[in-house]
């Protein structure tokens, strides 16, 4: 966290908790959507198979979300840690930049690109 100024990280706070405010409305509203569809007492079945698969992206979206969510409160901790802006994979600092535009990246771009790499090659 060293390489990161005080003036720096204070702008990726705002900015954590700017995408921490924009996921929990959009999982909430997402819910809310889920909840709603199909309560409408449809009977036609092209409309209930339509209302689940609504349903079934809904809740996916949530799910991916949330999964966001627990990405920015892992960096909320690493920034409690002091371990904030230093790649998991090649222990060198995240630059700014990336740290601006993914507050809760965990990786360098190089350390990602090797990472996709793997999952895509079956690797570890």
């Amino acid at each position: 966290m060293k390489h990161l100024k005080k003036k720096e990280l204070d702008v990726l706070l705002a900015r954590l908790s700017e995408v921490r405010r924009e996921i929990v409305g959009d999982v909430e509203s997402a819910q809310r959507q889920s909840n709603e569809l199909g309560t409408d007492g449809t009977q036609d079945m092209g409309d209930l198979a339509a209302a689940t698969y609504s349903k079934q992206v809904m809740m996916e979206l949530s799910e991916r979300e949330r999964g966001r969510l627990r990405e920015v409160e892992a960096a909320f901790k690493r920034i409690e840690n002091r371990t904030y802006g230093i790649c998991e994979e090649s222990d060198e600092p995240i630059p700014f930049i990336r740290l601006e535009a993914i507050p809760y990246t965990r990786f360098t771009v190089a350390a990602q690109s090797e990472i996709e790499i793997r999952k895509r090659t079956g690797g570890a």
